[in-house]
Formats: C-alpha cells, sequence, structure tokens
C-alpha cells in the first residue's frame, strides 16, 4: 500500500465546523461569542466526553463553566445560527418535512443534586420536557438540520381539573403551534410539510397550520366528528375503515421496545372528509385521509394500523404511497434524540441547574443533527467515496487504520469501519449498527484525528 501525503493546511476538523454552525452567534459580547465557538469546536470533537476531557484545559473548562452559568446566555440565542441556516436551506428546495416530535430527558438519578426539574413520565421522575423540529427533504432523503426547538417544563396539574380547563399557557399542546409560529410562513416556492404522531392529533393545531400556509402530514387518534354530521353521526375512523383498500404496499419496520424489526405487508385505503372544528377556530377542516394497515400480522404481534391527514390532495395511488413515505420520515426525529441522549450523552450530564443543562443543549443539538445528516448520507449513497461526504482527513486516518487506500473507501465501509472501532462485530444476525457504537468509534477516530494534527503540527517547519 502506498503511504498517503496529508496536507496538514488543507484539513478541516471540529472547530471549523463550529466555526461555521455558530459564525452568526450573537450572546451581546463579542468575547462571549469567540469563547461559544471555541466552547463548540471542543464539544464537537467528542460529543458523549464529559466536560472536562471535551476542554482539555482547565481556563478553558473554566471558561465553559462561566459561560454555561451565564444567565444572559440562553439555548436559543445559542442554537438560533443553526436554525436560520437550515430554513435558508429548506427555501431552496421543492418540499421540505418539517417532522416533529417530544421527548423526556431524563434527570431522575440527579434529582437531589439539580436543581430547577420538573416531574415527567408518571410524575415520579425528574427531567424536563423537548421538542424538536428537524427539516428533511423526502426525496432523495436527506437531514437538513433542526429548524426550531423548544425546552419547557411540565406544570403539575391541581387534583380535579381537567386538561381541557387549563389555561394555553401550561398546556403542552401548545408547543406544536409555537415552533410553526417561530419558524414562520414558509415562501411561496416550496411547499413546507409539518409531519408528527397521534400527539399532534389536535384540530386547532392542523387549522393554525392551514392558516399559516404549512401542508401538514398527521396521524390521528381521536375519533373526530365530521361535518355535515348527517343522520348517522358519522365519526372520523369509522368512516375512514369503512373503505376499501386501493393499493398495498411492503414496508420496513424498525425494532422497538424488544420488538424484533420486521417487513409489514399492508393495504392503503384513501379519501376525502371535512373535519369539524371549534367555531374559534374559523371553518371546518378539509382533510384527505390515509388508511394504512396489516391485515395478516405475525402471531402475538399488534396490527398496524395508521391514519393519516392531510390537506394536499390525495387523488391517487401514487399519492398516498407518497404521504406514506412522508410519514415514515418522522422516525428520522426519533434518531436525533436517541442521538442527543446517547451519542452526546446529554442525560448523564449533572451541572447542578437545569437551565445550565438548556445552555448545554444549544451546542449539542446542532452537533447531534450534523452527525444524523452524515449517517443519513451513508444510507442514501452507501458506494460513494466517503471522501466526498466525511472530513476527508477522518477518512484518511480510518484508512490508514484499516490499511485501505481512503480513495477506495466508500461511505458504507467508512461507517461500518467506524462502528467496528466502537465494539461493532457486523454478524449477520446483528443488523445495523446503533447510536452507541458509532458514537464510541466515532469518538475514537476523532481523538486519533486530534492526536495526527498534534504530530503533523509538531514537525511543521516554522513559517520564515
Amino acid at each position: 500500500m502506498t503511504t498517503e501525503v496529508i496536507d496538514i493546511a488543507a484539513v478541516p476538523d471540529a472547530h471549523a465546523f463550529a466555526a461555521e454552525q455558530w459564525a452568526a452567534v450573537d450572546l451581546g459580547d463579542a468575547r462571549l461569542n469567540a469563547r461559544a465557538v471555541e466552547i463548540a469546536g471542543c464539544m464537537a470533537q467528542a460529543p458523549a466526553a464529559s466536560l472536562p476531557t471535551q476542554m482539555g484545559d482547565p481556563s478553558v473548562l473554566k471558561a465553559a463553566y462561566r459561560l454555561l452559568d451565564n444567565e444572559s446566555v440562553t439555548h436559543q440565542a445559542l442554537s438560533l445560527p443553526h436554525w436560520e441556516a437550515t430554513r435558508r436551506k429548506a427555501q431552496e428546495q421543492p418540499v421540505v418535512l418539517l417532522v416533529q416530535d417530544i421527548t423526556h430527558l431524563d434527570y431522575t438519578h440527579y434529582g437531589k443534586t439539580m436543581e430547577g426539574l420538573s416531574p415527567i413520565g408518571n410524575g415520579k421522575g425528574k427531567g424536563f420536557l423537548m421538542h424538536s423540529t428537524l427539516a428533511v427533504v423526502p426525496t432523495p432523503r436527506a437531514v437538513l438540520g433542526l429548524a426550531h426547538q423548544i425546552i419547557f417544563k411540565r406544570v403539575p396539574m391541581p387534583e380535579g381539573q381537567y386538561r381541557r380547563k387549563r389555561p394555553k399557557a401550561e398546556r403542552e399542546s401548545r408547543v406544536w403551534s409555537e415552533a410553526i409560529k417561530a419558524i414562520g410562513h414558509p415562501p411561496a416556492s416550496t411547499r413546507w410539510v409539518i409531519v408528527a404522531d397521534r400527539a399532534a392529533d389536535d384540530t386547532g393545531f392542523l387549522v393554525t397550520c392551514r392558516d399559516d400556509g404549512y401542508a401538514f402530514c398527521v396521524r390521528m387518534a381521536y375519533e373526530h366528528c365530521l361535518t355535515p354530521p348527517g343522520p348517522d353521526h358519522a365519526t372520523l375512523l369509522t368512516t375512514t375503515r369503512s373503505w376499501q383498500p386501493v393499493v398495498g404496499k411492503v414496508i420496513s419496520l424498525r425494532g422497538k421496545g424488544g420488538r424484533p424489526a420486521r417487513q409489514a405487508r399492508l393495504l392503503i385505503s384513501f379519501g376525502q372528509v371535512c373535519l369539524r372544528v371549534p367555531k374559534k377556530n374559523g371553518s371546518p377542516l378539509q382533510v384527505w385521509m390515509v388508511r394504512v394497515w396489516e391485515p395478516d400480522p405475525p402471531p402475538e404481534i399488534d396490527a398496524l394500523e395508521w391514519f393519516l391527514a392531510t390537506n394536499v390532495p390525495v387523488e391517487t395511488a401514487g399519492d398516498a404511497l407518497e404521504r406514506i413515505d412522508w410519514y415514515t420520515c418522522r422516525w428520522l426525529i426519533e434518531d436525533y434524540h436517541q442521538c442527543l441522549k446517547t451519542g452526546c450523552a446529554v442525560e448523564r450530564r449533572d451541572l447542578e441547574e437545569a437551565d445550565r443543562i438548556e445552555r448545554l443543549i444549544g451546542f449539542l443539538g446542532p452537533i447531534a443533527a450534523h452527525l444524523l445528516a452524515l449517517r443519513e448520507k451513508a444510507r442514501l449513497n452507501p458506494d460513494r467515496p466517503a471522501q466526498e461526504v466525511v472530513d476527508p482527513f477522518l477518512v484518511k486516518m480510518l484508512a490508514l487504520r484499516q490499511k485501505l487506500p481512503s480513495s477506495e473507501m466508500s461511505v458504507a465501509t467508512f461507517w461500518r469501519s467506524v462502528a467496528q472501532l466502537g465494539g461493532y462485530l457486523g454478524r449477520r444476525r446483528d443488523g445495523d449498527p446503533g447510536w452507541k457504537t458509532l458514537w464510541r468509534g466515532y469518538t475514537l477516530l476523532q481523538t486519533l484525528a486530534e492526536g495526527a494534527r498534534l504530530a503533523m503540527s509538531a514537525t511543521s517547519p516554522a513559517p520564515s
């Protein structure tokens, strides 16, 4: 194998990535802005490591703690440059899916030492909630980044109070509409589609999407009343279930909750209905419904059934299949949250105050989105040369370790080799590598690359 010559002056690194992502950060002070870029670069080198390990130098670590403790610094201010860059990319695409979901950040194990947490789960846990909006191009599938993110705390409901009687500002459902209001109206030249699961089944939210110029593709869960009601008082799910199948499809279902991944053979029907909405929300809501169901599930497996509501016309089987493809992109937001928790170890940070964790996510949130985007590129074009997608220096480091020419390393080979660094065995029954092994290997590769950079810097001739 020939030895490859590496030009250190042309090598991009985690700090270059941070300088690009946080170039426009505005924390009200030029020194704080520069410090934020430096801290972000240290975190991007080893996202899952502890702050002392990430920062390395004691003076940089002290500065990081001071920034995370600065009340004038916010999660939004740190995240905004990335959000705005993602929105600009979204304006250049004909169709962009804005995939939304809520997740819990669990700090129960730090409940006695961390201040500012709220109840999560069944009320016994401690942490807070996070609503994220991920921008995704559906065809060919690509992650553009985060378009918005809200971190909020659950307000305990007084005994005897009904959820619908709660002040609007205390309802968790408010964040769905707040996100699209914050993102702003879609440009006339593109279609932005809100994609969400059953947690977003709220006619008020769907009306907000419609009135603000958004398309939507949302999984429904409730028997909403239709209008006009007719003599049989027709309801949404019952009516949709009465439609005959039009087309079939086979999709791959991911393993979840101990259930193995599998192939599901589905039937699909579609049609148009009109949902009754509260008078305060304006005119009734015209939607097309796509029902997806599994007529013959495997033994002891619950049959899959989706009811997808969209305001984009569904007039052909091809239209229905496209809406289903849109909805399956929703899994990417789960991957993003898992990436943040596992790959960036966000739930293993004891910073003593919840506000500090929020600021930390202002750094880790965009880093997780960037690495999710890299992984999706690997899945989309597995045979593409890795140097066209990933930091070429990382490719060269990994190729040297694997004793392969970097020019012949594909994207798929690169990520498989990264996972092997993290302990992935790659046996036939193992399936694709998970976030833990990917991140463990990626962190090790970053460490190797940093050591190589330092060694090359030490041996490079001093400038004249």
